[in-house]
C-alpha cells in the first residue's frame, strides 16, 4: 500500500531560525528589524 502526504502547500513560507518570523520571501536573512537570523522553507522537515 502507498500511502500520499496529503499536504500542498498553496504558497511557499519561510520562518526565521532566530526570532520565527514567518516570510513570503526566500531571502538569506530575516527581514524584521530586530534580527538577522538565518531563513529556512517551513515546508522542509526539520528533524
Amino acid at each position: 500500500m502507498v500511502r500520499t502526504d496529503p499536504y500542498t502547500p498553496s504558497r511557499t513560507e519561510y520562518e526565521c531560525v532566530r526570532c520565527g518570523a514567518r516570510l513570503e520571501s526566500p531571502s538569506a536573512t530575516c527581514d524584521s528589524p530586530l534580527c538577522d537570523g538565518e531563513v529556512r522553507n517551513v515546508a522542509v522537515s526539520r528533524e
